[in-house]
């Protein structure tokens, strides 16, 4: 009952009958873990994990390749190193499945050294560690490692595939590998028997528009039956790169028809408009959310320190660092003013008068936040590992470079679509995001 609720998405009905069952073995747990994992409530599913422990109810490999994902999905590395040391000094058989889990909670977390030491460890690779791999060093920006790791899988002798290439494709995507991605995308079919799903062709229009081939990605489209969310949203985000406004609205409407409640899709097309300085359609497109009773996702950074998990909003009191948060942060704003650090205006999608009010509201921006107490609350020695559930704005990744140079300090920023490395100044991305 308990798989059976979580299966169909209602966690409180699962979490009841977990809570009636008078004698909870490792499958009780095991299920309720993953019902958690899987509904996305990973914190949740840590606290069971935890719980678990508590109750001297062994865990098996299933409760950890479940642990890991949640720790993957939260970048609680320090609970993930924990699980890692508890594999290794339980003698547990590091399998493929448990393997991967490692992997890619060590890439997730931003420590793709350690994902590709696991990754090397393994003897015998299935397609899910090749996989995997590939994600890991996608979400990084290594893209020729990726696609080398891709070669190198078959010449191992592993099929790739649907989620390799989705994976494969992502990496040519995040470093603008266009011609590379269009040879894969052409050889999944013919040389590899692998039809092209919605997934597939989102990648490829991703990496077209974010190379600005509009006239392609249209061709593509129309070779994409059924045109899905996917496709259309990948098409909304490169208009907003390339400030294609015309496009952006054609894009809008498609995946507005599709799905009518999508948020994400009023909030894209009012930053391209935003962008482009449309500040009466920006207004009109907030006042049509409102009537329609959607709401923005709240934007938010998330950073561990000590094992514990500290979440950030925009314009956050609520942590109990917050003064020392503030003073801090006017600090180095003064520190960044006499470097020459200007903050970027354009950045800021509110229409805001005051030229003051304006730099103040970019210092008000989560990960702003999450860094500084990172900076505060970690050793120098430590890289700051931020995890950012919306895209990071421009003017917060110029912050982090110059930060990172500032303070000679390694920053990790994983924002939804990938992970950003700054050091000494500059960023692993190479600005192309």
């Amino acid at each position: 009952l308990v798989c059976f609720y979580g299966a169909c998405g209602n966690l409180d009905m699962a979490y009841k009958v977990f809570l009636s069952i008078q004698s909870k073995d490792v499958v009780s747990w095991n299920s309720m873990i993953a019902a958690s994992v899987q509904r996305g409530c990973p914190d949740t599913a840590l606290e069971l994990f935890q719980a678990m422990d508590a109750e001297n109810v062994k865990p098996n490999e299933v409760t950890l390749v479940c642990a890991l994902s949640a720790c993957a999905q939260l970048g609680a590395i320090d609970l993930g190193r924990w699980i890692h040391i508890y594999i290794n000094k339980r003698g547990f058989k590091l399998d493929c499945y448990l393997s991967t889990a490692l992997l890619y909670m060590y890439a997730k977390c931003g420590d793709l050294e350690r994902a590709l030491e696991v990754f090397h460890s393994v003897k015998r690779k299935d397609v899910f560690a090749w996989s995997a791999m590939i994600a890991g060093l996608a979400m990084h920006g290594h893209g020729k490692a990726a696609i080398d790791t891709f070669y190198r899988m078959q010449e191992a002798g592993v099929k790739p595939n649907a989620v390799t290439f989705i994976n494969l494709l992502s990496a040519c995507s995040h470093m603008g590998l266009v011609e590379e991605a269009r040879l894969f995308f052409r050889q999944m079919l013919p040389v590899h028997g692998i039809e092209p799903q919605a997934q597939h062709y989102s990648c490829m229009v991703d990496v077209l528009g974010r190379a600005g081939y509009f006239d392609e990605v249209m061709d593509l489209i129309k070779m994409s039956m059924p045109h899905t969310a996917f496709v259309w949203s990948s098409l909304l985000g490169a208009c907003w790169i390339h400030g294609n406004v015309d496009l952006a609205e054609v894009a809008f409407s498609r995946l507005i028809e599709l799905e009518p409640r999508n948020d994400g899709a009023y909030v894209m097309l009012s930053n391209v408009y935003a962008k482009s300085g449309k500040w009466d359609k920006v207004s009109e497109l907030r006042k049509l959310m409102r009537v329609s009773g959607l709401k923005k996702e709240q934007g938010y950074s998330s950073i561990e320190v000590h094992g514990t998990i500290h979440e950030f909003v925009v314009a956050d009191n609520s942590h109990p660092m917050s003064t020392k948060i503030y003073s801090k942060l006017e600090e180095i704003a003064l520190e960044l003013k006499a470097e020459g650090y200007v903050p970027d205006k354009n950045q800021l999608l509110l229409i805001v008068e005051d030229e003051h009010m304006k730099e103040q509201a970019l210092y008000l921006h989560s990960e702003k936040l999450a860094i500084v107490f990172g900076l505060l609350s970690l050793a120098t020695s430590q890289p700051i590992r931020i995890m950012k559930n919306l895209r990071i704005c421009g003017d917060c990744h110029s912050f982090a470079k110059a930060i990172s140079k500032l303070y000679k300090r390694e920053i990790l920023v994983r924002d939804r679509y990938r992970f950003h490395r700054f050091k000494d100044g500059c960023c692993s991305c190479m600005d192309y995001w």
